[in-house]
């Protein structure tokens, strides 16, 4: 637990999901697939592991980009504020909806409710 917490650090979740699609769009085929984000209305600061949340999104976009089967693939992560803290969701219009994964940010550390994964994400 020492370990998760010292990766930690304060990051703005609004400039680091526009920052990571910005990054990631240029490899795209354009007209055929993208990635969009749909931000918070207010500056949302959490204490996270940017590393393994970056990971954990590209490996998401791959699988978009695998198994999503539509000719004009639509991705997109959204940044909300929550009553207990804050969520980014990411979801594509590919076929089923498994790849529909939710990243809930809550008071207390560390809750990944929908993906079932140990964030080590704080609000900040």
């Amino acid at each position: 637990m020492r370990k998760i917490l010292q990766r930690n650090e304060k990051v703005e979740l609004n400039s680091f999901i526009d920052e990571f699609v910005k990054a990631r769009q240029k490899y795209f085929t354009p007209g055929q697939e993208w990635l969009e984000e749909e931000l918070a209305e207010e500056k949302i600061s959490v204490y996270m592991d940017k590393a393994q949340l970056e990971k954990d999104l590209d490996e998401l976009v791959k699988t978009s980009l695998m198994y999503g089967k539509v000719r004009n693939l639509e991705m997109k992560i959204q940044v909300k504020k929550t009553a207990d803290g804050a969520g980014i969701c990411f979801s594509d219009n590919g076929v089923g909806n498994w790849r529909n994964k939710s990243i809930c940010v809550t008071g207390k550390p560390g809750r990944g409710l929908e993906t079932k994964k140990i964030w080590g994400v704080q609000v900040a």
